[in-house]
């Protein structure tokens, strides 16, 4: 067993994507080495390829003569939770169906995250379409603040992804946000990259009393 072989075996777990990119900077291989030693995995079938760039090491208990890799789990991975970081976060339509706000849901997942540059832009994985966002306003995503924008997206598209009225909606947001402690300056920078409409909703569901609130009474 190789040096690459042994990595992905301690440190990946069946159907977890392996991004090349990333799985490089962690083996001392020379591109040319590293390269062959992908093929010959997955010549192998020790790892299945998804696309270029993408990989994983299938259940030896699939049922599946071709395992496919989940999407989502791509999109979490590439998108949502970074090496180890909160970098991202699902919005739209189907974070108002999490919620129980909505019936719909969307073929078209849409991600806000750090990890695009571009306003809007799309990516497919296994033929599916996912369309990726970057924050507003140049506000990082972070794992203390994630809620809080989507809950800011939420309400700023509400009238749209919403089938309950929002003075109904506020008992399913709030509970959302009951673990969020956020302090006054960082709420008021999230706050200030998203229209006034937004604004007036959040004044409106009291949000920042109870968030800025909480975070106060840890200090």
């Amino acid at each position: 067993m190789n040096q690459l072989h042994q990595f992905i075996l301690d440190n990946y777990e069946y159907n977890e994507p392996i991004f090349t990119n990333d799985l490089a900077q962690n083996v001392r291989m020379s591109p040319a080495s590293f390269r062959q030693a992908i093929k010959r995995l997955s010549d192998k079938g020790v790892i299945q390829k998804v696309e270029k760039g993408i990989y994983f090491v299938p259940s030896p208990n699939s049922f599946l003569k071709n395992p496919v890799m989940s999407v989502d789990r791509i999109v979490i991975k590439r998108y949502i939770e970074r090496k180890g970081e909160q970098v991202g976060y699902k919005t739209g339509i189907n974070f108002a169906n999490s919620l129980g706000l909505t019936t719909q849901t969307a073929s078209v997942p849409t991600v806000v995250t750090n990890e695009t540059a571009s306003i809007k832009r799309e990516v497919i994985f296994n033929n599916k379409k996912v369309i990726l966002r970057k924050p507003r306003a140049n506000v990082q995503v972070t794992k203390q603040n994630y809620k809080l924008l989507q809950v800011l997206d939420l309400l700023s598209d509400f009238e749209r992804v919403s089938e309950e009225p929002l003075e109904e909606a506020r008992k399913k947001i709030m509970a959302y946000l009951k673990d969020v402690r956020i302090a006054e300056e960082e709420f008021q920078k999230c706050l200030k990259a998203y229209p006034d409409k937004t604004k007036v909703k959040v004044y409106e569901l009291g949000v920042q009393n109870e968030l800025t609130r909480k975070s106060s009474s840890l200090l």
